[in-house]
């Protein structure tokens, strides 16, 4: 329902494109307004990166992502967020799949980090598997049919399975007989400082004194050849916490060693891919805010800063160690700022129960918000065991949402047509407010389903010219205004 305010009138039209009741309003002197406000087919995921480090869709809009992890289950057999016969076909792949990302617009949510695993893909060395990489296609369609952009995530953790960890096949390690795979390993994340086989694997990568890292730009090659005309694809993410080896100084390895792999891996793909975001992370040792991050770039364009971000205590389901993790988002944001990079926050997250974890997830989002970065949440998967005891899926193993899911999913300003936008959320009063400096165009507000069940009050749209079209079953706001209007929005979330 709405309350209006001041001299805004009320017009009941439908709105092109889109599904569900919508309401147009004439701000007070704007004179005749479109009874419904047509907004911009999106055809492409693919965005540009403007001067500034601004994120740009088809339509000129500065754009920001908010997104989920498709994590924990898709890290061993068979390799996908879902539960699912392990000889399934593609088109049962693609069912479940329709459903389980289907739940993503309830959220509003707008964009996938999707798992890739080589271990899956190549389990032989030289001989690609095609069903898995047909499964993942598939995943990748089911999300673009939800509207969803997709970040094609090579991922690994301390290397592959026999160390507890998830990604590199097993052909390219150097003992022969590393053990069997394992996922039951709570304290896995040490392995990048105590287990010589990991420090041995990935020097080996970095010198590719064994050919590994070659073999992971033609992995990567065979990925983009299929996947660079996807319409869905927003950008292939090179390596997920890359482990370090035996450098004794982590700093000097990332801009000796970790940046130019990256500039040269990334030169490959934008061959493949030449619109494609690329995006790059830092080791996971950074991601725990510990101590001051020191920040790289590669060499090139197109690549977008995707760093992560966790609680200690939290991640691991202890309570919260009291750190604000505000400071380290703020200097991830000047970094990014002043390379002129895009900047994704693409992991963090907090166990389910944590001690402490609804505070921390006020204030990572807050200034999430303030900031308006992208963010990508770890994670979301249906997990009848949990990957090496970790809990943080917003649902449970049936798919039913969690607690910590309301901690994430909110309103946003989804795509601006204009600049010098702002907004914030008040999750306890249930109020937002934004404003921006209109251009040419319509900018899009989301309004998650599930967070306005009971519809809007106090919706107030102000500046020259605005006016605005509601779909509440589409979860969106669109708003027009003329080019250099002072937009003023706010509304409160009914009970």
């Amino acid at each position: 329902m709405y309350r209006r305010l001041g001299c805004l009138a009320l017009a009941l039209a439908g709105c092109g494109g889109a599904t569900g009741d919508t309401e147009a309003t004439t701000g007070p002197g704007d004179g005749a307004c479109d009874l419904a406000i047509t907004p911009p087919a999106m055809t492409t995921a693919r965005l540009q990166i403007g001067p500034d480090g601004a994120l740009f869709d088809e339509h000129g809009r500065r754009v920001i992502l908010r997104g989920i992890n498709t994590g924990g289950r898709s890290k061993w057999a068979p390799f996908l967020p879902f539960p699912i016969d392990p000889e399934a076909g593609v088109d049962e792949v693609r069912a479940a799949a329709d459903v389980f990302y289907g739940r993503l617009v309830d959220w509003g949510l707008d964009t996938v980090r999707m798992p890739l695993s080589w271990e899956a893909l190549e389990p032989t060395e030289g001989a690609y598997d095609g069903r898995y990489l047909d499964r993942y296609e598939a995943m990748v369609d089911a999300a673009w049919a939800h509207g969803l952009r997709v970040i094609v995530d090579f991922h690994q953790d301390v290397y592959a399975s026999p160390y507890c960890g998830d990604g590199f096949p097993l052909w390219t390690l150097e003992d022969p007989d590393p053990g069997p795979a394992r996922h039951d390993c709570p304290q896995w994340f040490l392995g990048y400082v105590n287990n010589t086989g990991v420090r041995a694997a990935f020097d080996h990568l970095w010198a590719d004194d064994t050919g590994v890292q070659t073999q992971l730009f033609a992995m990567w090659a065979e990925v983009a050849g299929r996947l660079a005309e996807h319409p869905g694809v927003v950008g292939f993410e090179l390596i997920n916490e890359p482990g370090w080896g035996t450098a004794a100084d982590v700093g000097a390895w990332k801009r000796d060693v970790l940046a130019p792999f990256y500039a040269a891996l990334a030169a490959e793909l934008r061959a493949l891919a030449p619109d494609a975001l690329i995006l790059y992370d830092n080791p996971g040792i950074d991601a725990l805010g510990v101590a001051a991050i020191e920040h790289a770039r590669p060499q090139g364009e197109g690549f977008v800063y995707a760093p992560h971000l966790y609680d200690s205590g939290l991640i691991n389901g202890l309570p919260w160690t009291g750190a604000d993790p505000t400071p380290v988002l703020e200097d991830m944001v000047s970094f990014a700022r002043g390379e002129g990079l895009p900047l994704l926050l693409g992991e963090f997250g907090v166990a389910q129960g944590a001690a402490g974890g609804e505070a921390w997830m006020t204030l990572i989002m807050a200034a999430i918000d303030a900031s308006g970065t992208s963010a990508t949440l770890w994670e979301y998967s249906q997990n009848e065991e949990p990957w090496n005891a970790e809990d943080l899926s917003v649902v449970d193993a049936s798919g039913e949402p969690r607690a910590g899911l309301d901690r994430y999913v909110r309103p946003w300003l989804r795509a601006v047509a204009g600049d010098d936008a702002s907004f914030a959320w008040d999750p306890a009063l249930g109020r937002f407010e934004a404003s921006w400096t209109a251009g040419d165009g319509v900018t899009e507000v989301v309004l998650p389903p599930r967070r306005f069940t009971g519809g809007l009050e106090a919706l107030s749209v102000t500046g020259d010219g605005a006016c605005h079209s509601l779909d509440l079953a589409a979860g969106r706001l669109w708003i027009r205004a003329s080019a250099g209007a002072d937009v003023q929005l706010s509304f409160t979330a009914a009970p």
